[in-house]
């Protein structure tokens, strides 16, 4: 899909740029290398917004004003504010901080990357599975290193970032 080969490059991409971060990755267990990931993620979300519509009046609560979402509303989820609001990811919600904890109950670490309930993302698990092998086999030839930063731009049909030409070299 789409989506996981932008996935794949913007991980690649931090991990290129922070050594660190790629030395953790390539001797991490698959539970914390799928962490990792879905920090990544959680930071890069590759689709902006959700669109869906309220099948019923939905009351909402929030900084002790309540709000009525009515039936037949078109809503707008901003996946990247939804995934770094401070109340849920602390303090530096931009920056990737694997074993980051998050504050609140069921919430999956990469947020809302990958969507929720009976429309979440039915790839999901194969597109973190595909980006770990993937990863561990290209990050693991020690001479890689980047060459040129890929090019962001935005494509409105999903409305998600598409990078392009990021360029490495052995």
């Amino acid at each position: 899909m789409i989506t996981t080969r932008e996935f794949i490059c913007a991980a690649a991409w931090h991990m290129l740029e922070q050594p660190s971060l790629r030395a953790r990755f390539l001797i991490a267990p698959e539970e914390e290398r799928y962490e990792m990931l879905h920090e990544i993620l959680r930071v890069e979300p590759i689709v902006a917004n959700l669109y869906r519509q309220a099948t019923a009046d939905i009351a909402l609560e929030s900084n002790g004003q309540r709000v009525t979402i009515p039936q037949g509303s078109k809503i707008n989820v901003h996946i990247h504010s939804s995934n770094s609001d401070q109340k849920v990811v602390g303090e530096q919600p931009l920056a990737i901080c694997p074993g980051r904890e998050i504050k609140g109950t069921n919430i999956p670490g990469m947020l809302m990357s990958f969507g929720d309930g009976t429309h979440r993302c039915p790839g999901a698990y194969i597109a973190i599975q595909e980006t770990d092998i993937f990863l561990q086999r290209l990050l693991a030839i020690d001479s890689l290193h980047m060459v040129r930063k890929p090019s962001v731009s935005w494509n409105e049909m999903i409305a998600a970032y598409e990078l392009r030409y990021l360029t490495v070299a052995i």
